[in-house]
């Protein structure tokens, strides 16, 4: 697993991957400036299941005010990383090189684990990066609107923020062995994306403005209520519980394809 980890690190010291964590970090940027330009003086319900209210300056003015753009970015950047995850173990498959790789470690799930572990290392880079400019965009955004950030420096304001970033990593990292599990089943970019994509943004949201349950049930609703801490429809314990569930099954199924099925190319 260490050698597959170095080597998978090895590939990732590209320009592809700098400009990767740049679209995450731009990501984070644009929906802290969206949560502060869209945010209303009182609170107003959303049309929808699921909608909740919107934000309010005096939510901002909160302890969590700083980090609330970047959690509420998390959706875009889940979807992301499920691009690039999916793309990345497609291409072993598509450009013959999963058999040389196999070759060298002939212990499929430690090659594999390496390689999560290497891009896991990395998204974490990229969303760390997001939230630090994230927050930098919201102090300017605070200013431009007049939110008072007296209660942005303080220990709770550390706390929020770190947690907003460990949601952010845990909803990364189950849209990632989601997409994982597919690229491996069905070993190509097109269907895999096209599976996950189309499941994840029309379906899951056409189904979630009849049925409120959607929130709490869909694995990409689930996710994405994760990465915000929590929704009105779905509390963060369930919400986490079933998310790790999803993410353990994904886990399971792209383990026991790449064992048991032949690698021809």
């Amino acid at each position: 697993m260490n050698r597959a980890l170095r080597a998978e690190l090895l590939k990732l010291r590209r320009r592809g991957t700098l400009v990767a964590i740049a679209a995450v970090a731009a990501m984070g940027v644009l929906a802290s400036v969206l949560a502060f330009a869209l945010a209303d003086d009182a609170a107003r319900p959303l049309d929808g299941p699921g909608q909740g209210f919107a934000m309010t300056l005096a939510r901002l003015a909160g302890p969590d005010g700083p980090s609330i753009g970047f959690a509420a970015g998390m959706t875009f950047v889940g979807l992301l990383v499920f691009v690039v995850f999916t793309a990345n173990i497609t291409s072993e498959y598509g450009q013959g090189t999963l058999r040389t790789l196999l070759l060298q470690q002939p212990r499929r799930v430690a090659w594999l684990a390496g390689k999560l572990a290497a891009m896991f290392m990395v998204m974490a880079v990229a969303l760390l990066v997001a939230l630090v400019l994230s927050v930098a965009t919201a102090v300017v955004m605070a200013q431009l609107r007049g939110v008072d950030t007296s209660q942005w420096w303080t220990a709770a304001a550390a706390s929020a923020a770190a947690a907003s970033f460990l949601n952010a990593l845990l909803a990364t990292m189950f849209f990632a062995l989601t997409a994982t599990a597919l690229g491996v089943l069905t070993r190509s970019t097109v269907l895999a994306l096209s599976i996950g994509i189309a499941w994840m943004l029309p379906v899951e949201h056409i189904i979630q403005q009849a049925w409120e349950g959607a929130t709490r049930t869909f694995p990409g609703l689930v996710f994405d209520a994760v990465a915000r801490g929590g929704l009105p429809d779905a509390s963060y314990g369930p919400a986490l519980a079933l998310a790790t569930g999803y993410a353990g099954v994904a886990a399971a199924l792209a383990a026991a394809s790449l064992t048991r099925r032949d690698v021809t190319a």
